[in-house]
């Protein structure tokens, strides 16, 4: 129903994004795709709920008066096996999270190429309606500073630059004050 609401312009758009998100997913290694998958798995209530029942069985199993005891209290073998698997899980989400970063590195690049080519179109419609806008005799546009402001090409490396400037001013010193 809502696919007759949407133009054909915005249901290309939403298959394209669909198609290279797609792409991405496709070319991931093989250890990305596990990583993922243990990353995902880790990180939800079942993963709790099971972990939480299998060091409560070892513990009860092995706090049990007059069982024999695999591994007695204070249950030095499960606090290996927890140590290692710490290790293991935190170095696999470590991967994860570093293939997300260089994922959104890359979507934050592709995003600012079309941000730019979106700006040099807008500036080109700009610079044509004032042409329009001069040949009717309509003289006034011309003569807008805040017009003849948005005309110009937009520097990327001086905007970079003014944002490191003015985030090296807000951020606090570390140095001391005055006492």
């Amino acid at each position: 129903m809502s696919e007759h609401l949407l133009s054909g312009a915005v249901s290309r758009n939403i298959a394209a994004v669909r198609d290279l998100a797609a792409q991405v997913r496709s070319g991931r290694s093989r250890i990305d795709r596990i990583t993922d998958a243990i990353s995902g798995f880790v990180g939800s209530h079942r993963f709790l709920v099971a972990q939480v029942v299998v060091v409560g069985v070892w513990v009860g199993i092995n706090a049990v008066p007059g069982i024999g005891h695999i591994d007695p209290f204070p249950f030095e073998f499960l606090n290996f096996v927890l140590a290692v698997e710490a290790i293991v899980l935190s170095t696999v989400v470590l991967m994860a999270q570093n293939r997300q970063g260089r994922e959104s590195a890359e979507q934050a690049e592709l995003h600012l190429q079309i941000g730019l080519l979106a700006e040099q179109e807008t500036t080109k419609m700009l610079e044509m309606l004032r042409e329009i806008h001069t040949k009717l005799g309509l003289g006034a546009a011309a003569k807008d500073p805040e017009l003849r402001e948005m005309i110009q090409t937009t520097q990327v490396e001086l905007i970079a630059d003014e944002l490191k400037r003015s985030r090296t001013e807000e951020e606090p010193s570390s140095e001391p004050g005055p006492a």
